[in-house]
């Protein structure tokens, strides 16, 4: 090994345990150590006291002792760091039936495969019990395009029902879906936190700028080969190279083999990012087609690891997966209900006796319930009584600026039916809206079915009618969007 492979793989370890790379005092701690150099020659050159590098030494050979599962000092941080690395590099033999050659590196700061399948079993089996070795207890994270954590209201039984659904029932693929503002991604991070040490390797990805899935799977075993800098303009870099290189179905195969021989939870935020526009609900964009067969293969062949998206929508073969004879759940969320009175607490707002109208009016979207307290906080001091003698639904840029990106996926039909039961005050039965509507009855069929499931009306089940219509917040937006057409 040379001085560039040391730090690279110290720093490797490092990150792993503190999401933080090598900073210059501990490469130059390394750099000293690697020629035999002395704490004071080391401290010298710096320069600062001997003592000041002894206790940042210590704080190093601590976490690299952690991580690599030997106690490591300055007196054996060579030899260690060697035989870290042959354990390192015989990972990749794994993947040698996949024509996949040791220059990837695809291999983990872990153990042998068999090992970590072993223990991603033990994981499943018995979550709360604490290894002494901590290399097969921490969690390997890439989580850097994930949020940061925020307030929940609520969410107590979706939490439970997901935690469930992966960690007693072994689901592979789960979707949650729920119109924009609802708290999808807020759900995902806290159930992140509550899970994360079932888990071998967790990948928070954000796929708003719609990658490839060429690009999203090399990002992911990428992220699973424990490769630090994530960055594909860097093409002198021969791991990233050798991975771009590889067509679709090799890196299709060697993340298969991961989430086979790991326990590994995927998160993928935004999943709408790669569904079509003016089209039914569920469409891919042209080029984005082979995503379909990947979420099936991901929900039908066997593996230990789970993925979850969230999204708008889903996708129409994620539908057709979610069965209770398989490992495919959908969960569509629906407002926060008597919770929100957390949210009018926080802002201040008086009248307690009003709050409920506030609930139903924004169906408990805890993003629109906050975009209205600050409202009525500026403008009515946080009287809610007086915003309401106004008998007007406010919604504000940000609410509007949600609204038009879901309403610009909309298929013509969709457009037709939502706009036709907004200019209706109470809920309606589809032979009612076929009597407004020029429309077939199997078109119509389809149309509600999918505007449901972007959670853009709501059905209502009285005296044994089924009866549609939307909320008060889309109605209003829809009005506002004849009024600019007019």
């Amino acid at each position: 090994m040379d001085i560039q492979d040391v730090l690279k793989l110290a720093d490797r370890l490092v990150f792993n345990h503190t999401e933080k790379h090598l900073d210059d005092l501990q490469k130059t701690i390394i750099e000293g150590v690697f020629q035999g150099k002395k704490y004071a020659d080391i401290a010298e050159k710096i320069p600062c006291s001997e003592g000041y590098i002894r206790d940042k030494a210590s704080d190093l050979w601590k976490i690299l002792s952690n991580l690599s599962g030997e106690d490591i000092n300055k007196s054996n941080f060579c030899s260690a760091l060697e035989r870290l690395q042959f354990s390192v590099h015989s990972t990749v033999s794994n993947f040698a039936n996949l024509g996949v050659t040791n220059n990837l590196s695809l291999c983990s700061d872990r153990l042998t495969s068999s090992e970590n399948q072993t223990n991603g079993k033990k994981r499943n089996s018995s979550a709360n019990k604490k290894s002494e070795d901590k290399i097969t207890t921490l969690p390997n994270k890439n989580i850097r395009e994930a949020p940061e954590i925020g307030k929940i209201y609520g969410r107590i039984k979706e939490i439970s029902t997901l935690e469930n659904w992966i960690l007693q029932e072994n689901s592979r693929l789960i979707g949650i879906l729920g119109i924009s503002g609802i708290g999808k991604t807020t759900l995902s991070r806290h159930l992140l936190e509550k899970i994360q040490d079932n888990f071998d390797y967790i990948i928070w990805k954000n796929l708003y700028h719609a990658p490839t899935l060429s690009t999203l799977v090399a990002q992911l075993v990428l992220s699973l080969s424990n490769q630090i800098d994530i960055n594909f303009s860097i093409s002198e870099i021969t791991e990233k190279k050798l991975l771009l290189d590889l067509d679709l179905e090799t890196l299709l195969s060697i993340f298969y083999e991961y989430l086979r021989n790991y326990r590994c939870l995927i998160i993928l935020d935004n999943l709408q990012a790669i569904l079509a526009e003016n089209k039914f609900s569920g469409n891919y964009q042209n080029q984005f087609q082979n995503y379909s067969q990947f979420f099936q293969n991901i929900g039908e062949l066997p593996h230990q690891s789970c993925l979850i998206f969230n999204s708008w929508e889903s996708p129409l073969e994620i539908i057709n997966l979610t069965d209770l004879k398989t490992p495919v759940r959908i969960m569509s969320l629906n407002g926060i209900g008597e919770t929100a009175r957390e949210i009018f607490q926080s802002q201040n707002l008086s009248d307690e006796e009003n709050w409920q109208e506030l609930i139903n009016t924004y169906r408990g979207n805890p993003y629109y319930l906050k975009t209205v307290c600050r409202m009525i906080q500026e403008i009515f001091n946080g009287k809610v009584r007086d915003y309401l003698a106004y008998n007007s639904l406010f919604l504000g840029d940000e609410i509007i600026t949600k609204l038009d990106r879901n309403f610009q996926r909309l298929s013509l039909l969709e457009k037709q039916v939502i706009s036709q039961l907004s200019q209706i005050d109470k809920p309606v039965t589809v032979t009612e809206i076929l009597e407004k509507l020029p429309l077939s009855p199997p078109d119509l069929f389809q149309t509600i079915q999918l505007l449901g499931r972007r959670s853009l009306i709501e059905k209502i089940t009285q005296e044994e009618l089924t009866l549609f219509t939307v909320s008060p917040v889309i109605r209003e937006y829809v009005k506002m969007l004849d009024k600019i057409s007019n």
